[in-house]
């Protein structure tokens, strides 16, 4: 004789026969079931939350509670029902284990920075096997935010800022390195161009009085008085450019007046000179 019996919505219906299993159903209305058949369980398929908390060591060694959410869904009411005796509590147990291992890795701020990304590499790491074990679904994990004792939370901050100073002094250190070092590669760079200005106004210069030799002697001066006026003419340069300091103070003395040894210079080059030869009167 069938029996009557009701599924109600987001619910699976197992049926046994004699001890052993014999259906399930999970589409919500009115079912009949066969003689000597029986209900042996109603699994429930909507989601359900799970409140867990998390002891762990992080990486830094700082002891914290991570208050975690567990949103589980049965996605195998035969292997929920049959494979453990409290599923629920033993995937939880799962999930946190898999936490640990996964926050012993991190320090703590990356614990707060990670909450998001976290639950995915639970899923990622134990969610086939809790599937497979216990007919669960991890739909979501929930981290709220790690929890650190009051003395070890002072020592956190305390140790954190001692580690921003140290950063800081280390950068402040580095930017005056750079800045000194900057400072000796422009040194170095003027030099270098101050020298090759020195050079190239040396060698005008000499190219310069090489230019004024040359039309010297070419114009039929002696190579010693051209010498000796180029000279002279040098020395009144070097007075000039002295005294445009305007700090310093030129003397002569009263037997060796440049201006008067450049005139004299000047009259024995004249004398030296040879007189141009006439040409011969006719009729000699």
């Amino acid at each position: 004789m069938p029996y009557l019996y009701e599924v109600k919505e987001k619910q699976a219906v197992i049926l046994e026969r004699f001890g052993k299993f014999k259906a399930i159903h999970d589409h919500a209305g009115m079912h009949v079931k066969g003689p000597f058949m029986h209900v042996a369980a109603r699994v429930p398929l909507d989601i359900t939350e799970h409140q867990v908390q998390l002891e762990t060591k992080t990486k830094d060694n700082m002891f914290v509670a991570v208050p975690t959410v567990l949103h589980l869904q049965v996605c195998d009411p035969k292997t929920f029902h049959y494979n453990s005796p409290n599923p629920y509590q033993q995937a939880g147990n799962k999930i946190t284990a898999a936490m640990k291992q996964l926050t012993n890795d991190m320090e703590l701020d990356h614990i707060y920075q990670a909450r998001e990304t976290l639950g995915d590499s639970v899923r990622e790491k134990v969610g086939a096997e809790i599937e497979e074990k216990y007919g669960l679904k991890i739909v979501d994990v929930i981290i709220d935010q790690p929890v650190v004792p009051e003395e070890v939370q002072r020592q956190y901050n305390s140790a954190k800022a001692s580690e921003q100073t140290a950063k800081a002094t280390m950068n402040a250190a580095q930017a005056n390195k750079q800045a000194m070092i900057m400072d000796a590669e422009a040194r170095k760079e003027a030099l270098r161009l101050d020298g090759e200005g020195v050079a190239e106004q040396r060698a005008a210069m000499f190219q310069n009085l090489t230019n004024q030799f040359n039309t010297l002697v070419q114009s039929g001066m002696p190579v010693a008085t051209a010498e000796k006026i180029l000279i002279k003419m040098m020395e009144l340069d070097t007075l000039r450019d002295v005294a445009k300091s305007g700090n310093v103070i030129v003397t002569t003395t009263a037997d060796k007046d440049p201006i008067t040894d450049m005139q004299a210079a000047v009259r024995a080059a004249s004398a030296d000179k040879k007189p141009p030869q006439q040409p011969p009167a006719p009729g000699r």
